[in-house]
């Protein structure tokens, strides 16, 4: 049985880091489309939109969307679920709608992202 005092992070749990280590993390992370949220050809690769994914707004471009992702990193937003340093998941948010990104390649820092539904956004973002 577990100790009542501990807890695993919760995936929308946000970390605690300092400001260095926020922009040291936001140097080392990238954006990385997928094709499971694009409903039109991006960056060469063939849309494979699934059924149950959001589609990425099609106004958004690539490099937009890594400067929302070291933004938000240099802000500290992100979970405190890790894998091999890097955060499991980051938020942005712009001009009312927030953004999770997600981590798809821990060894280089690459995350793909997604809008969220109002439901789904972080309390205290």
């Amino acid at each position: 049985m577990r100790s009542p005092g501990r807890r695993r992070p919760l995936r929308r749990d946000r970390a605690s880091a300092s400001p260095q280590q926020c922009r040291e993390l936001a140097a080392a992370v990238s954006y990385l489309p997928s094709p499971e949220h694009k409903d039109q050809m991006t960056a060469g690769m063939l849309p494979q939109l699934r059924s149950d994914a959001t589609a990425c707004p099609r106004h958004l471009d690539l490099l937009q969307v890594e400067r929302w992702l070291r933004d938000a990193v240099r802000e500290g937003h992100f979970s405190a679920v890790a894998e091999n340093g890097f955060p499991r998941y980051v938020w942005a948010a712009h001009d009312g709608q927030v953004y999770e990104a997600r981590l798809t390649n821990s060894g280089q820092g690459q995350y793909k992202g997604y809008p969220l539904d109002e439901g789904e956004r972080p309390a205290w973002l």
